[in-house]
C-alpha cells in the first residue's frame, strides 16, 4: 500500500496556532499521529512525506520519523531547508527529493510539496499530490480562492495532515476526502 502525508510540523507551535490544530498540545498532536500512522501503516507499506516535518531549525523533531512504520520517502518542503542535510544524513527515509514522478496502483502521481498548475504528465492522465498550504480558505486571499476554483475538477490531491484528519493517506482516499468535501471552504 502507498501512503502520502505532508506538513506535519512537528515541535512547531507557530504553525499548530495558526492552523488551530484540534489538540490540547504539540505533544498531543505528535502522540496522535504516530499513533493513527502505526494503526494505518504496515512495515511494508510505502509513506511519501511531502514536505515541512517539523520546525525550521528543529532537528530533534526528525528522530519521530523513527517511530513510524513504514518505508518513508521524502520530498522537500519550504519549512525543511535548515534540517536537510540532517535528515540526508539520518537515514530514516529511502529517499530524498523536491520533486517526484511515482506509479501508485497504474496511476502516475507527480508529488510535490507545493500544489502546481502544471505537473509532470499533467496532459497524459497524470495525478498531483502536494501539501503545504494546511486549511487554508479562499477567505484567506486571492490566489486561495483562485487555487480551489482551478483544483475542483482536475485530479490534485491536498495530503497535508490539516485536511487529512493527521494520518497518512491512500490515493483513492485521498480522492474520497476531495469528492465528500468539494463544497468545504478549504482546498482540498
Amino acid at each position: 500500500m502507498i501512503y502520502y502525508i505532508s506538513d506535519t510540523h512537528f515541535n512547531d507551535q507557530a504553525i499548530f496556532d495558526k492552523c488551530k490544530r484540534p489538540f490540547n498540545s504539540l505533544d498531543e498532536m505528535e502522540s496522535t499521529v504516530i499513533s493513527k500512522w502505526n494503526n494505518k501503516v504496515n512495515d511494508e507499506d510505502v509513506v511519501y512525506v511531502l514536505g515541512d516535518v517539523a520546525k525550521d531549525d528543529d532537528v530533534s523533531a526528525i528522530k519521530i520519523f523513527e517511530k513510524l512504520k513504514g518505508h518513508k520517502h521524502f520530498i522537500v518542503g519550504n519549512h525543511d531547508h535548515l534540517i536537510l542535510e540532517e535528515i540526508r544524513k539520518s537515514n530514516i527515509f529511502e529517499s530524498v527529493k523536491f520533486i517526484d514522478l511515482i506509479m501508485d496502483n497504474n496511476r502516475k502521481v507527480c508529488i510535490c510539496h507545493y500544489p502546481l498548475m502544471d505537473w509532470m504528465e499533467f496532459n497524459r492522465e497524470g495525478i498531483l499530490v502536494y501539501g503545504h498550504i494546511h486549511n487554508k480558505t479562499p477567505k484567506n486571499g486571492y490566489a486561495y480562492k483562485m487555487m480551489k476554483d482551478y483544483y475542483a475538477n482536475l485530479p490534485a490531491y491536498n495530503c497535508g495532515v490539516d485536511v487529512c484528519e493527521f494520518e497518512p493517506r491512500t490515493l483513492d482516499e485521498l480522492i474520497h476526502l476531495k469528492e465528500v468535501n468539494k463544497d468545504e471552504p478549504y482546498i482540498n
